[in-house]
């Protein structure tokens, strides 16, 4: 198991913070190989190769890579302002800077709730993977 550089943390106990759960599978032979040759292929963990068939076959976003990546970053960075802006309105409606209205701020909970979770997503897309040389031999 590596340490991560000045962090304490090893790999194991990072990938676990990020993700949570652990779950079991059995391969045949042959499913595994290939497995290892695509984490092979791309630098990765045969881990990270399973979580993202998962996501792609549950509906969740792609995991970003190459070119696609900055322009998510960027998006997800643009998408933490506006969440700070809505915040920021709301927070002057409830101190009495600007007229408070019932309607409006619920729109604003509301689209700023929609804002969290579609950056979540992009966020999901952009997690850094472990890579196939960072795990233990």
């Amino acid at each position: 198991m590596k340490m991560r550089p000045n962090s304490g943390q090893t790999e194991t106990q990072d990938a676990s913070r990020r993700y949570g759960e652990i779950l079991h599978v059995r391969f045949s032979n042959v499913e595994l190989e290939r497995l290892r040759a695509m984490a092979d292929g791309e630098s990765v963990t045969v881990s990270e190769v399973v979580r993202r068939l998962v996501r792609s076959e549950a509906g969740f976003l792609p995991t970003a890579t190459g070119e696609l990546r900055p322009a998510i970053e960027e998006a997800t960075d643009q998408l933490r302002r506006v969440g700070v802006n809505f915040n920021q309105a709301v927070r002057a409606m409830n101190e009495g800077r600007v007229p408070y209205d019932e309607d409006l701020e619920r729109a604003l909970i509301a689209v700023g709730e929609l804002v969290r979770r579609f950056r979540e997503e992009l966020k999901a897309m952009i997690a850094r993977p472990r890579k196939r040389s960072e795990v233990k031999s």
